[in-house]
Formats: C-alpha cells, sequence, structure tokens
C-alpha cells in the first residue's frame, strides 16, 4: 500500500553498521575527467563508504588502484565533489589515469592511508584502518544502489537542498552521478513514482511507500556535474517502522557514461 496521509509518529531508528567499509566503486568516465590542479582526459572511479570520510585526511596516496594487468596507480587527485554537502561525505572522487577499456582496466581500489570518518549519524571522528578494498564495477555497467539509510533532522540543518514536503527522509546513495535516462536532464516525475521505500513494522507488515518528492536535485551548475545522492521526502511514518529496502525502476537513471540503471532492489543492511 501506499501512505499518502502524515500519521503522528516517527521510525524506529536504524541501527549503524559496525566498522567502516566501501559499499562502491565505480568506473564512471574514461578520459572525460579534470582535476583542480589543471590536468585534464582523466578517468573517474567514484568510491562510496558507509561512513562518513573526514575530507581533511583525504589524500592521494590513501588510495591505490590494481588494473587486470597487474599494474598499479594513485589517483591524480581526490575529491569530495560533486557530493560536496555536509550530509553527502561518503564518496570520494578518484580522477586520474586508471585504464582504458580496451587494454588495462582498473578492477580494485585499496585503502592504504589513514583515513578519518564516522557512521553518517555519529559526531566523532576516529581511523579507519588501512587495508579496506572493493572490486570497482566496470564503465559499461550502468548506476547501482550503494547505501540506503534515514535522515534526521540534524543531518538536514542547513542543506538548501533537502526535502520541502514530507515527514520522514531516505538518503539514498548511488554508485555514480547519475541524471534522467535517456535525456541527461535532470531528473523528473517519472523518477520520483517509481521510487518505493518499504518499511517493515512491529507486528511484521510490510508497507510500501512512495516518494512524495525527490530532493537533493539541481546543486550544481549543470547536470553534468550531478552528484550521487537523492534524498526521499515521505510522509510521517507509524512508531516503529523499520526502512528494509528501496525499489526503483530500470531505465529511469544514467550515468555520466549514458548507461541506464537496471532494477534496483536494494536490501538495507541491518
Amino acid at each position: 500500500m501506499v501512505i499518502a496521509t502524515a500519521l503522528l509518529a516517527v521510525p524506529a531508528v536504524d541501527a549503524a553498521p559496525t566498522g567502516a567499509r566501501i559499499v562502491s566503486a565505480a568506473w564512471g568516465l574514461n578520459n572525460g575527467n579534470k582535476c583542480p590542479s589543471g590536468e585534464t582526459g582523466l578517468d573517474n572511479i567514484p568510491v562510496t563508504f558507509n561512513w562518513f570520510i573526514r575530507t581533511s585526511t583525504i589524500a592521494v596516496d590513501d588510495f591505490v588502484i590494481t588494473r587486470d594487468d597487474g599494474t598499479t596507480v594513485h589517483p591524480t587527485c581526490a575529491l569530495q565533489y560533486p557530493p560536496d554537502e555536509a550530509n553527502e561525505l561518503q564518496t570520494v572522487n578518484l580522477i586520474g589515469d586508471f585504464g582504458d577499456p580496451a587494454a588495462a582496466r582498473p578492477i580494485t581500489v585499496t585503502v592504504v592511508g589513514g583515513l578519518d570518518g564516522h557512521p553518517p549519524k555519529g559526531n566523532s571522528w576516529r581511523p579507519i584502518s588501512p587495508g579496506l578494498t572493493q572490486s570497482i564495477v566496470q564503465i559499461e555497467a550502468g548506476p547501482d544502489i550503494a547505501d540506503v539509510w534515514m535522515l534526521n533532522p540534524r543531518l538536514l540543518a542547513g542543506d538548501k537542498n533537502a526535502c520541502t514536503i514530507g515527514g520522514s527522509f531516505v538518503r539514498v546513495a548511488w554508485s555514480n552521478g547519475m541524471t534522467a535516462y535517456p535525456e541527461g536532464t535532470e531528473i523528473g516525475d517519472a523518477v520520483v513514482q517509481s521510487y518505493r521505500a518499504l518499511f517493515t513494522l512491529p507486528n511484521g507488515k510490510v508497507i510500501n511507500v512512495r516518494p512524495l518528492a525527490v530532493a537533493d536535485l539541481a546543486d550544481h551548475s549543470t547536470t553534468a556535474m550531478d552528484d550521487n545522492m537523492h534524498d526521499l521526502c515521505l510522509s510521517r511514518l507509524p512508531v516503529g517502522a523499520v526502512l528494509t529496502e528501496v525499489r526503483v525502476g530500470a531505465n529511469f537513471l544514467q550515468d555520466p557514461n549514458g548507461d541506464p540503471n537496471r532494477v534496483q532492489h536494494f536490501k538495507v543492511r541491518r
């Protein structure tokens, strides 16, 4: 069923996963990116964590990209951009010469340096042990949902792109920046209508909630710089409701390479 009217209650708080991990690493563009220092014609690989990453601890030598021919390389720059808002610190965009689809392809990313982080709903930065590694989704694949969690009022404070309607809010982090498929424009009603958030109630019943709107849109000057975050604006939920899944139909979103998304049934980790 779809929740159509507000209920005077709040959902249960989701339990945060223990320990930092990489939830996604995806090859975005080949030879189509640049670094602030001026280098052009570079690749990019957005790396998304389940934790927020402290900007001041990010350095290029914190990350090693391994290619399928056994060679390794550090990124030329490592940025929290375009996901650059205070509640978007899950993603580090690695930019550099990582390989080529017709030659040596990047296949894994490994954290080898000293990053600091904390869970999205935490407050205290703490060290992340080196050694986290993740397979890299290849450039031909479309965007996938990488992480999903409930936003609370503290995380939305001061966010100019936050939901303006609704009483409950869900962050959906994708593996790559995305726009509407196939036009490459900012998303519209078709994507809003396709999203569904599933919640389990204390009695075991599952409710299927359609967003009233999707926020965190148009937060850069062009859609070419769209980030990998969407906020689902939901009606207020029944007391004790726990987020368990987010769904999206196929061929609604595309990554910067123009590849469309597959059907998404993302199960929320407990």
